[in-house]
């Protein structure tokens, strides 16, 4: 007989669970949450750490051991694993082929929702068999879907029997979609991008300035990430083996903070890089705003629909609007206006995304009928750490000036409080004077 934890689940004799429909509850700083993964799929992380602090994240929602991420390849009939959290917790190393047998195929060709192993003991699947050889006891898997196409497949997996009840599957439900964006972005930078053909900064006294700052940050940020890096796996192994549930406590605490510090030394990297002069090239504003729409309904959509809150994008591609700048940069610096315009409505509203001609320049305008700010707030707001938000870093709107600024343009908002905000970035147009 497979042990069974819980009520109400139907165990079969390979200890699965048949999973049903789930409610969809809100999650406690759900909105801290999204921000979090947003920042970290539209940002320059490779798949190995970002992996590492979306599982974190995950965890505290939803308790388990390890987290594996796994790409099928259909050709093979295969998962390949790409991404574990943390290295080493499981007989999965990243490049290892898996059959994709058992309720995994059953994943995959989409006549289950999540395969729930409630005992890894009695299963016949490859990839529950390598998790049971390392002492994981139970898993759950789902597929990771954005844009209609399979990302990959999650892993979560305990050292406990039964680890994975209603309540932790209806929140890894939620969590589902937000998981599968941010890590579909961040799977698709390590790909090979275009190269930008230099052609509009020119050499100056300032501009080397800014650079030698940008490298110096770059340097002590990379130091940083190292020492980080070093006592995030100590604390983590010394988690691992320690007995003592007081001691615990304490290198769980330390464990965390070194996540947080470790986030905080990224921000400052992304602030130093939007701020160093880079090569520029033609870009189409009409698909960066499309595109960060995909994100935007990808990773908050819960919660826009949840506060009646209406995202309207207004594009014309048979009008060119195209400015000078980097897209993945000028994508991530529209994500944060977005966030920061869903945050502005509390109560509900509109939130528009433009993208406009208006030779010299070319804009994209991020609009709400929010809060708004007050005059004081808006001669501030683009400094670097000024927010009014709790657990919020208060570098987006700095870093979309910092973008905006390196590429020859600058950032202009208008608000008042209790009508709303806009905020436009104002970039060289493409086709002016060319």
């Amino acid at each position: 007989m497979v042990p069974r934890e819980g009520k109400g689940l139907p165990v079969s004799g390979d200890g699965h669970v048949q999973v049903d429909e789930l409610a969809m509850p809100e999650l406690v700083d759900e909105p801290a949450l999204l921000e979090k993964m947003a920042r970290l799929g539209v940002g320059n992380w490779d798949l190995r750490h970002a992996f590492e602090l979306l599982a974190d994240e995950v965890r505290q929602f939803v308790e388990h051991d390890c987290a594996s991420l796994l790409i099928y390849q259909r050709e093979r009939g295969a998962l390949v694993v790409q991404a574990m959290a943390p290295i080493g917790g499981t007989r999965l190393v990243r490049g290892l082929q898996v059959p994709a047998d058992g309720p995994v195929a059953d994943l995959l060709n989409g006549s289950l929702s999540a395969a729930v192993c409630m005992d890894t003991a009695s299963s016949c699947c490859t990839l529950e068999r390598y998790l049971y050889e390392s002492n994981l006891k139970s898993c759950i898997t789902i597929p990771l879907i954005a844009e209609s196409r399979l990302v990959g497949l999650l892993n979560l997996s305990s050292r406990r029997r039964g680890q994975f009840q209603s309540r932790e599957r209806a929140s890894l439900h939620r969590l589902q979609r937000p998981l599968a964006v941010a890590l579909q972005h961040v799977l698709a930078q390590e790909r090979p991008g275009e190269v930008a053909e230099p052609r509009f900064f020119e050499r100056s006294t300032e501009l080397e300035k800014m650079r030698s700052i940008q490298e110096l940050s770059g340097s002590i940020a990379h130091r940083l990430n190292n020492v980080f890096a070093s006592v995030l796996g100590n604390a983590r192994l010394a988690l691992d083996s320690s007995p003592n549930a007081e001691v615990s406590k304490y290198l769980q605490r330390l464990y965390e903070e070194g996540l947080e510090g470790a986030r905080i030394v990224h921000a400052m990297q992304e602030f130093a890089s939007s701020q160093a002069p880079s090569s520029a090239s033609k870009v189409d504003l009409h698909n960066v705003i499309e595109g960060v729409v995909k994100i935007t309904d990808g990773l908050w959509q819960h919660q826009v629909q949840s506060q009646q809150i209406r995202l309207e994008c207004t594009t014309d591609h048979n009008v060119a609007c195209a400015g000078l700048a980097n897209a993945p940069e000028l994508r991530e610096a529209t994500v944060n206006l977005v966030f920061n315009a869903i945050q502005a409505l509390p109560n509900g509203g509109t939130i528009t995304l433009t993208a406009e001609n208006d030779p010299p320049w070319a804009l994209i305008q991020v609009a709400d009928d929010g809060v708004g700010m007050d005059e004081k707030t808006v001669q501030r707001c683009t400094g670097p750490f000024f927010t009014t938000r709790e657990n919020a870093y208060g570098l987006g709107l700095s870093i979309a000036a910092g973008v905006a600024r390196k590429y020859g343009g600058h950032l202009e908002i208008v608000s008042e409080l209790g009508k709303g905000t806009e905020v436009s970035i104002l970039l060289p147009a493409a086709d002016h004077g060319t």
